[in-house]
């Protein structure tokens, strides 16, 4: 492939992902999202054909970014709770660089049942090897009796409700706590450090 083609490819990508955020699958048009990448509209149909295959692109790519970079983790030559610390860390940088997605998500598997079934597609699995794998260091480290007996299941739903909500809430956030452009990475580096100690004392003995 051409760096050209590349380069399209990757313009493609970008305003589509935009237009999904901005507008919902639904009200997304092809045409807009050729639009934003500063293509024509024939270009933006050779490489994708139709939306549903724009769709499936983009957010198999954010899964797989977000899962991989959880299974890394857990392969890391480091101690457990450590792992933990990272894990719940890079997660929350995740959302934190792509915070619209929760909300996007949430609101897509509710409404839209050809999405939920794509987004399940392409989540599942690999969660699936997550939580095994994940369950398994687990075991080994109740067995040293280093840490409390936990579901992986838990600690990931745990985690994910921790992280997300500050993203998902962030308008109501702002306001209650008066959260300013000026005061949000302060803020945001505290709750990432409260989450990490709320998830660690899940396995602290």
């Amino acid at each position: 492939m051409s760096v050209k083609e590349t380069d399209t490819e990757k313009l493609i990508l970008e305003a589509a992902e935009a237009e999904f955020l901005d507008k919902g699958y639904g009200k997304s048009r092809t045409t807009e999202i050729a639009k934003r990448a500063g293509l024509n509209h024939a270009m933006l149909h050779y490489y994708y054909r139709t939306k549903m295959n724009l769709f499936e692109v983009v957010f198999r790519r954010k899964a797989e970014q977000m899962c991989d970079g959880m299974l890394f983790t857990i392969t890391q030559d480091l101690p457990f709770l450590e792992k933990i610390k990272m894990w719940v860390e890079s997660h929350f940088d995740f959302v934190a660089a792509n915070e619209r997605l929760p909300i996007f998500l949430f609101s897509e598997i509710r409404n839209e049942q050809p999405l939920k079934d794509l987004l399940m597609q392409i989540v599942k699995s690999k969660m699936l090897l997550l939580i095994k794998n994940l369950q398994e260091e687990i075991d080994k480290e109740v067995a040293r009796g280093a840490i409390k007996p936990v579901e992986a299941n838990d600690f990931l739903l745990t985690m994910v409700s921790l992280n997300a909500f500050v993203f998902i809430s962030s308008p109501l956030i702002n306001s209650v706590f008066e959260i300013t452009p000026q005061s949000k990475a302060q803020f945001l580096t505290h709750r990432k450090q409260q989450n990490v100690e709320t998830v660690l004392n899940l396995f602290r003995l």
